[in-house]
């Protein structure tokens, strides 16, 4: 328990400031252990971009001394993954007990994040055109006209009389 207290004073001391692609700038702010979770705090204020973009965020654990040590945190869940993740306060919690059992003993291990703006088209445009594509399809195939049915139960008419 000592150990993973001074890897959280280590980690909020050195505070992680990650400069992405586009000059945006991500900062850890403060990690506390509570239980089994660890809560990671970080600041995310993109420069110059639309208040209500989209980006992917994932965070990593690695060991300063064992470059072999790099995971990314699974179990996770706040302000991770893809979603509207701006602004001071942003929050991640990670059960490190599910992904590591026997604890951390580590003292020289650092968070990092990754923050990428999601780009391209949104999951919900999909979802629209593909709802419209599905209405258009039904539309056709309920408005096709019905074929007439011209049998009566009885044999055709005969040919017409041969002309003399």
């Amino acid at each position: 328990m000592k150990t993973i207290l001074s890897l959280l004073l280590l980690t909020f001391t050195a505070a992680v400031t990650l400069t992405a692609q586009d000059e945006k700038t991500y900062t850890i702010t403060d990690v506390e252990q509570k239980g089994d979770n660890i809560i990671i705090t970080y600041s995310h204020i993109p420069v110059g971009d639309d208040p209500d973009a989209e980006y992917e965020v994932t965070a990593r654990i690695t060991r300063e001394s064992n470059k072999n040590f790099d995971f990314e945190l699974k179990n996770v869940s706040g302000a991770v993954g893809s979603g509207a993740f701006v602004g001071k306060g942003q929050r991640i919690v990670w059960n490190y007990k599910k992904q590591f059992p026997k604890g951390l003993p580590y003292e020289d291990i650092t968070f990092e994040l990754t923050i990428t703006k999601n780009e391209g088209i949104g999951s919900w445009v999909w979802y629209t055109g593909g709802a419209a594509v599905l209405g258009v399809g039904a539309a056709v195939l309920l408005s096709k006209p019905k074929e007439e049915d011209t049998s009566n139960g009885s044999l055709p008419s005969p040919p017409g009389t041969r002309p003399n």
